[in-house]
């Protein structure tokens, strides 16, 4: 059963920005929600492999970063399958529809346009977590469910030759 509670206090949340002052007032409001376990990653070139690393249930990326750009990071993300399914929110100053809907098809769940509204930023976190929890949790039963065949065949063939 998804226990919203215990997964938001465990919850990883990356923050990637080149600026530290957005970082700290992100991870700040998170923090007030309730959201602890929060990664700040100030440094675009590091933030590809932190993000393999780190193991997050939901990452916050800015677009526009020097060296490496957060489409560049969308797309390492939506390429490496242990990241595959873990939401992104781009936090951009770029209020483009063009860049917006770039974000979205290289695999963005949405895009929030900076500055933020703290409470729209904490609501499409909630939402994105909460998506992502139920969804791993149907990944987990279809997985138990497609098990439960080998389960039984062990039982009665362990129960034949005892």
């Amino acid at each position: 059963m998804f226990d919203r509670d215990k997964n938001i206090s465990n919850s990883k949340i990356l923050v990637i920005d080149d600026e530290q002052i957005v970082i700290d007032v992100i991870t700040a409001h998170l923090n007030v929600a309730g959201y602890w376990n929060v990664v700040g990653i100030c440094d675009s070139i590091d933030a590809a492999g932190r993000m393999k690393q780190e193991g997050p249930d939901l990452v916050l990326v800015d677009i526009s970063m020097p060296d490496v750009s957060g489409n560049y990071l969308l797309q390492v993300a939506r390429d490496e399958p242990s990241l595959k399914n873990v939401p992104i929110i781009v936090v951009t100053g770029n209020d483009s529809p063009e860049i917006h809907r770039r974000a979205i098809d290289l695999g963005a769940r949405e895009v929030l346009t900076k500055p933020v509204d703290p409470r729209r930023l904490l609501k499409r976190v909630e939402h994105a977590l909460e998506s992502k929890f139920r969804r791993d949790e149907t990944t987990h039963l279809e997985r138990l469910q497609r098990s439960k065949p080998a389960n039984e065949i062990y039982r009665e063939l362990r129960g034949r030759y005892r």
